[in-house]
């Protein structure tokens, strides 16, 4: 029976993709958890987040859109009650049963932590270390905690961060909220299921040490928050049996957290070690927006930890946010100051805003995220939840994520082009948000009273909340700011860890002339953008008038739709600017009346940015800007490799793209000999090949900066002229009135040859004799 399992098992993983899930289906519900299952078990793991092609499940790459039958059958395998649930459950009835995942495995930064023994009390009973020389070389985990390890790693793989801009409702993106949904429930009385009562593989939680100093934070795990009332003798079983009835909760947790928000920074000590892992460390925009995903549901997850009748998930839910807060931080300025210089960057800036407004998130939940159906682009439409004094303790523990990060992200916008829509669409998302009431008073408040209080910002994590030398009363709309003043320091101390990090207040001297200098240069901005919308509008009322505009329409040579749809986004950048001017005269106190505009924006072809935004209209936002010839943007690419334009058949240009490519492999000497040829021959081979080019493509370095690299493509030849939709109907034209006088296709296609060759050598003909 044992070696049916396996012959089968190994079998299935051969078969296609339906045929493989239903056959592991099988396997996983009619099978006991034998030894050779649980052999197997990490094979399974192995194949399904291989990084080869040929084994891989392509979890990242599968989506609805493409292949909805894989879909679907990958999210039913995986989903929280599916099979692959179903198996690690069954695995756990077996408590001893561990597998080994190496150290090396995980994150730099992760791997750092465990090996100086600053873990979390969650990696207590997981750490394997060496008999020789004692140093940590793996985890040992049970059969769910493996799995969710793997998952959460397969995010930050090396091998997949080709992760494309299109994969946004991915199998693996689905999947994520799926678990987020399941595991941490907003609800506190959903329990999450199926229930696993006996399980006793987990071992209790040591209550943390609470200090007179730190009232707000624990530096452990504790999810039994309350154990006065218990006896010493019954404590050890309640703390138990509370952990096994929520240890899956606190594995998704602390594993997601701690590897999507891994972050290796870059230093003189580590730079071999960057270079080797920088694909690792980087991120994609798929782990960005998955990561934020996680931020909104820890955000709602945390908010109920108050009104939770299981005081055993309340615990948790306090230390969610507590522990997500500090890691988002670091990930956020490391992705702030490495993220290319592009509109694609309001991905890591609605990180950001969703990671510091938790009012947004109160009643929040994912399945505008998890749906593609659903529109999730929330933010120009406004929050249903406002700021309240409820939340000025989370300001003053997380100050720095609002202040320190609004330093680096600021003068990003003195480098961009804020007539570009989406630029400017980010420029009046940030202003948008802190010029909400009360957030820039409160933040205000709290650096002046900071500043006040003394020039140690450099508090130790010890210090006393009864700081005397706090002698004023700092207060807001009847609040008062004293206690969170010194929160507030505390939190500038230990978000920075750098011992010569100083604090630079956002309401300096110095901040007041940047802002005054970037007010102006939005205010130039708008001009600008007033004058391209008419500028616009101009050319394309001249565009649209006469037959010949007409029959191109018809013809779709050209798509009247989006030149309308660019005309209304061209019509929003100067309401937005107008905007933006108002918020960032509001936060930084300016009289808008006194900021006389500048001279007139240069513009500049090295700072032309690639539109984004959250959808899969990303490659046409970039066919747009290369089609208008407003934006001078001018491409330096491989000219078969252009995006695909709307006047263009996708299925033709890369059909041909593929023979032309096969040919110019095949015969790519002959073509460069031919071309060379000064006699007639020649001169009809460069009427038909691509002349040489010189083409230049963007190289990111270590240390993300983006180098110019520059390559000669010899003479070649290109079919993409053929793959047009204009091209496609007038053959088809041609076609049908061959047909009408009862002609046959070969003799057609006979005719369209002998035209084409008789064309060529006519051309090239004359230009032989210097007669054109």
């Amino acid at each position: 029976m044992a070696h049916d399992i396996m012959s089968q098992f190994y079998t299935s993983l051969n078969l296609p993709l339906q045929e493989k899930l239903m056959e592991l289906t099988r396997i996983i519900d009619h099978s006991t958890p034998s030894k050779d299952l649980q052999a197997l078990f990490p094979q399974l793991i192995s194949n399904i987040f291989s990084s080869s092609f040929n084994n891989g499940w392509g979890l990242r790459t599968v989506t609805c859109d493409t292949n909805k039958y894989a879909f679907e059958g990958l999210i039913s395998f995986f989903e929280p009650l599916g099979p692959m649930f179903r198996l690690c459950y069954k695995l756990l009835s077996e408590p001893q049963l561990k597998y080994n995942l190496p150290l090396t495995d995980l994150p730099i930064d992760l791997q750092m932590t465990l090996e100086r023994g600053r873990c979390p009390q969650f990696y207590s009973d997981m750490l394997v270390t060496d008999s020789q020389s004692l140093n940590v070389v793996a985890l040992a985990l049970n059969p769910f905690d493996y799995y969710i390890f793997n998952f959460a790693l397969h995010l930050v793989s090396n091998s997949q961060q080709k992760s494309s801009w299109e994969n946004w409702s991915s199998v693996y993106f689905a999947l994520a909220c799926d678990y987020l949904m399941h595991f941490l429930p907003a609800d506190p009385n959903v329990s999450v299921m199926p229930h696993i009562p006996n399980y006793t593989g987990k071992v209790p939680m040591a209550a943390p040490l609470q200090t007179a100093n730190r009232p707000l934070y624990s530096p452990s795990l504790l999810l039994i928050p309350d154990l006065s009332g218990s006896s010493m003798s019954n404590q050890h079983t309640t703390q138990n049996q509370s952990r096994n009835e929520v240890w899956r909760s606190e594995t998704v947790l602390q594993v997601f957290i701690d590897i999507w928000m891994s972050v290796e920074q870059f230093s003189a000590r580590n730079v071999e070690s960057f270079q080797r892992n920088y694909t690792l460390v980087s991120s994609s925009p798929e782990r960005v927006r998955t990561v934020r995903v996680l931020v909104k549901h820890l955000h709602s997850f945390s908010a109920k930890h108050m009104s939770d009748p299981a005081v055993r998930s309340s615990a948790l839910r306090k230390y969610a946010r507590q522990i997500m807060c500090v890691r988002a931080y670091h990930y956020i300025k490391h992705l702030v100051t490495t993220w290319p210089l592009d509109a694609s960057f309001r991905l890591v800036m609605e990180l950001w805003l969703s990671l510091i407004q938790p009012w947004r998130y109160v009643n929040n939940t994912i399945s505008q995220d998890r749906f593609p159906i659903v529109n999730n682009n929330l933010e120009e439409v406004g929050a249903t939840n406002t700021l309240d004094a409820s939340f000025t303790q989370f300001i003053a523990e997380n100050f720095p994520s609002y202040t320190c990060i609004f330093q680096l992200v600021l003068p990003r916008f003195m480098r961009l082009d804020l007539t570009a829509y989406k630029n400017a669409v980010m420029l009046f998302r940030l202003g948008k948000v802190f010029s909400q009431q009360h957030l820039g008073p409160i933040l205000w408040n709290l650096e002046q009273a900071i500043l006040d209080s003394g020039s140690g910002l450099n508090l130790s994590p010890d210090t006393s909340y009864n700081n005397s030398g706090l002698e004023q009363s700092y207060t807001y709309n009847g609040v008062s700011l004293h206690k969170w003043v010194t929160i507030a320091k505390q939190a500038i101390s230990e978000f920075n860890l750098s011992a010569n990090f100083e604090y630079e207040p956002i309401w300096s001297d110095s901040m007041r002339m940047f802002a005054s200098e970037l007010v102006k240069k939005i205010i130039a901005a708008k001009q600008t953008a007033e004058n391209n919308v008419q500028e616009f509008n101009r050319r394309l009322r001249l565009r649209n008038q006469g037959l010949w505009s007409a029959i191109k329409i018809f013809l779709m040579i050209e798509n009247e739709h989006e030149e309308v749809a660019l005309l209304e986004e061209s019509k929003k950048v100067p309401n937005y600017l107008t905007t933006s001017i108002h918020h960032f005269s509001t936060i930084f106190g300016l009289n808008e009346n006194t900021l006389l505009p500048p001279e007139p924006i240069i513009e500049d072809n090295s700072l032309e940015h690639s539109s984004f935004v959250n959808s899969t209209s990303f490659p046409l936002s970039i066919t747009n800007k290369l089609r208008s010839k407003t934006t001078k943007v001018h491409y330096m690419g491989d000219p078969d490799l252009m995006p695909i334009t709307t006047y263009e058949s996708t299925i033709l240009v890369r059909m041909l793209y593929q023979i032309a490519t096969r040919l110019n492999e095949v015969y790519g000497y002959q073509f460069n000999t031919l071309w060379n040829r000064a006699d007639l021959l020649g001169f009809v081979t460069r009427e038909i090949l691509q002349g040489p080019c010189v083409i230049q493509t963007y190289v990111k370095d270590v240390t993300n900066h983006q180098n110019i690299v520059t390559q000669e493509l010899p003479a070649r030849l290109s079919l993409r002229r053929l793959g047009s939709h204009a091209f496609v109907v007038w053959v088809t034209l041609g076609y049908i009135m061959f047909k009408l006088f009862s002609y046959s296709g070969f003799f057609y296609l006979f005719v369209l040859s002998v035209l084409w060759v008789s064309y060529v050598f006519t051309k090239a003909s004359f230009k032989m004799l210097r007669l054109i």
